[in-house]
């Protein structure tokens, strides 16, 4: 037993590590560029450097960090074409979970993505990107649970700190009347359990309200970094 829980403290530990540096690169306290030195990090963190190079191993494999070997590693610069492959990917796999969601959907899931989308609406309002973007995250990620898909729910896990990244350095790109526009759409087709309108206002929301917004913090050069 003692292995066991071992090994469970190392997991809790490893996953509160990687938890801690992806918040602190999504919020900017880790800005584009910044090297990071796993040393140091460890220290501030009161952990030792393996869990640090496990952390920074898997936010590699998010985009998040660029890892070389025998060179530095850095927060990743931000990269507007990998954001919007990755906004696109967020939107089919939401997209194709609609199809299969919705006959399921019982008065009580009805009742829990509407709430969500009132969150959504309320961020909105408030020009609260962190908040819209979670939001959004949890209505996706509801949609695939009730599908019972676990598979799009992770692929969106993963996708999400990329995602969020990107908003938080582009507050000021949100058109803020479009999005909201979008969210009333989605939550009435909702209402109605209507896939094909609900997938129609997806579209709309990925197809044309974010991009746009890619587009417009690309003009105003918010993003740090290369659009490499």
């Amino acid at each position: 037993m003692a292995g066991i829980d071992g090994a469970m403290e190392r997991r809790t530990m490893s996953e509160d590590v990687y938890r801690r540096i992806r918040d602190a690169i999504v919020s900017g306290e880790l800005r584009p560029g910044e090297t990071i030195r796993d040393h140091e990090l460890a220290k501030d963190l009161g952990t030792s450097r393996t869990p640090v190079r496990h952390a920074l191993a898997r936010l590699a494999e998010g985009g998040l960090v660029e890892m070389q070997r025998n060179r530095r590693t850095r927060v990743a610069p931000l990269n507007l074409d990998r954001i919007r492959d990755a906004v696109a990917l967020f939107g089919d796999i939401w997209i194709g979970s609609v199809r299969h969601a919705t006959p399921l959907l019982q008065t009580d899931d009805v009742a829990y993505l509407v709430d969500l989308t009132e969150d959504m609406s309320v961020a909105a309002r408030e020009e609260d990107v962190p908040a819209y973007s979670l939001a959004l995250r949890a209505i996706a990620i509801g949609f695939a649970r009730i599908e019972g898909n676990t598979t799009r729910a992770s692929v969106i896990e993963f996708l999400g700190p990329q995602i969020r990244r990107f908003a938080q350095h582009a507050r000021g790109a949100f058109e803020w009347e479009p999005t909201e526009a979008s969210t009333i759409a989605i939550r009435e087709a909702i209402r109605q359990r209507d896939a094909t309108a609900t997938r129609a206002a997806l579209v709309t929301l990925f197809d044309e309200v974010l991009p746009a917004v890619i587009d417009c913090a690309e003009e105003q050069g918010r993003p740090d970094g290369p659009r490499a």
